[in-house]
């Protein structure tokens, strides 16, 4: 898929959850979204879990596989060597912000009141918005650009 290497249409899908939780943090729709988060991110974090997880090691696994198959001196004559590991040590990146988010999603699925999810949600979507356009985002363009630099003549 020759488009893939400018523009990956699966980077979207991975940015749908993101815009699809913004809905639940809507004023108007605040009591709703409280009483119903918790129920829906338990559910939602056992289903996308291990598609995250999949994700980031394919890309922090077929990046290292590249730096170590590949003649590291080919890939760094052609430009892509630190291109690799940098989209490998990006993706392992978006493992480091476990910390912060963690305490966010278990406030949300435990909230036994039913009135503080939004809260955490809002707090969630902002580390969730930093990671996206720091870790997930460069890894992304760094692998691009890896694969274009080993792959041009």
């Amino acid at each position: 898929m020759a488009s893939s290497v400018f523009f990956d249409p699966l980077t979207l899908l991975r940015l749908a959850p993101h815009w699809m939780l913004r809905i639940f943090a809507l004023p108007e729709l605040e009591r709703d979204s409280n009483q119903y988060l918790p129920k829906w991110f338990h559910a939602f974090f056992r289903a996308g879990l291990p598609s995250v997880l999949a994700f980031l090691s394919v890309t922090m696994v077929t990046s290292t596989l590249n730096l170590r198959v590949q003649s590291p001196l080919l890939l760094k004559q052609r430009g892509s060597y630190y291109w690799y590991a940098a989209g490998a040590a990006l993706a392992a990146g978006h493992l480091l912000f476990v910390p912060a988010v963690a305490p966010k999603i278990q406030a949300i699925v435990e909230d036994e009141s039913k009135e503080t999810s939004v809260g955490e949600l809002r707090r969630w979507l902002r580390v969730n918005a930093i990671r996206g356009l720091t870790t997930d985002m460069g890894a992304w363009v760094c692998c691009v650009v890896a694969v274009v630099r080993t792959f041009s003549v």
